[in-house]
């Protein structure tokens, strides 16, 4: 129902006041919009039609019993318009994707207040995705997606939060833009084949903490570090996560270069070195990047991976 009202050109002032906001907002009283809904609406003729009715018949009945219906019918108005009156929304992170899957946006509902709140949805682009009910002064996360068709920043937009809580007979909602972003990656080529291999180096210069030859030392866990490599009996010791360093022959290191991969067009090229990226991530091999604007140096590892997956994202 919000979204079908939001439609009608007289309702542009409320995509006006929707934002972007800065990560977080609070649904204040000039943010909050209610209407009738198709239920609503035919309850406002039944009442129409008793008050038509008990001026003709001159009922007093009639009369009291009309003006209890619209007594109940303001006060239902009060409470759904109240079930979202004072609620908090805040931006959470968005997982990266690769183009062609779903993206899913999270937003966190803070209810400050003594009250509970119930059945409140969220819709995005005309589609509900999540009802959910908020206890009083605790959080709850509601989600929302939609299909990326294409690699970079994507923006959410705006979307709904709404309720027809606790008759059905009217709907509060509002509009808002939390300038939410999620970063997506180039889709990976499926016909590529992996250019890396589980050679080492056969001359002379060892890599410290990439072969794994000798055991050397532990240090304490970094992001990014290969989980393969946790000492698991040290963290069961002293709760502390340490990683496994290894002197011994390194990994070969390759360089994925924009100018040495044969394709079509620039966003195939972008498929290609994902799909190189993927595959050595999932070799543990060490791998650079070379674009026409930028170069990332060897590594390996998660932050790496995204690293360079950012990279082509934004390329």
């Amino acid at each position: 129902m919000a979204n079908l009202v939001l439609n009608f050109k007289p309702f542009n002032f409320i995509a006006r006041r929707s934002g972007p906001y800065d990560g977080s907002v609070t649904l204040t009283k000039d943010r909050i919009y209610i209407v009738p809904t198709k239920a609503g609406l035919v309850f406002s003729i039944l009442l129409f039609t008793l008050l038509i009715g008990s001026i003709n018949y001159e009922k007093s009945l009639g009369f009291i019993l009309t003006f209890l219906l619209v007594g109940i019918a303001n006060v239902c108005l009060l409470a759904t318009w109240r079930n979202l009156a004072g609620l908090q929304l805040k931006r959470l992170n968005s997982t990266a994707v690769f183009s062609g899957e779903d993206i899913i946006f999270n937003v966190q509902l803070i209810n400050p207040q003594f009250i509970h709140r119930y059945s409140l949805a969220i819709s995005h682009q005309g589609t509900e995705y999540d009802v959910v009910d908020c206890a009083a002064n605790s959080n709850q996360l509601m989600q929302f997606k939609f299909k990326s068709n294409k690699r970079g920043l994507i923006k959410a937009g705006r979307f709904n939060i709404y309720t027809e809580f606790p008759t059905g007979l009217f709907i509060a909602w509002t509009q808002i833009d939390l300038n939410m972003i999620c970063i997506v990656y180039p889709r990976p080529d499926k016909n590529t084949i992996s250019l890396f291999s589980h050679n080492v180096k056969n001359g002379e210069q060892d890599l410290a903490g990439q072969g794994s030859d000798n055991f050397s030392h532990l240090r304490k866990y970094q992001q990014g570090d290969n989980i393969k490599q946790i000492s698991w009996k040290a963290v069961a010791k002293n709760d502390v996560l340490y990683t496994k360093e290894f002197n011994g022959a390194g990994l070969e290191t390759r360089w994925i270069d924009w100018f040495d991969i044969e394709a079509k067009d620039d966003e195939h090229r972008l498929s290609i070195m994902a799909a190189y990226i993927i595959n050595a991530e999932k070799n543990q091999q060490l791998y650079g990047l070379k674009l026409p604007d930028k170069n990332i140096s060897p590594d390996v590892g998660s932050k790496h991976y995204h690293k360079c997956l950012t990279a082509l994202a934004m390329y």
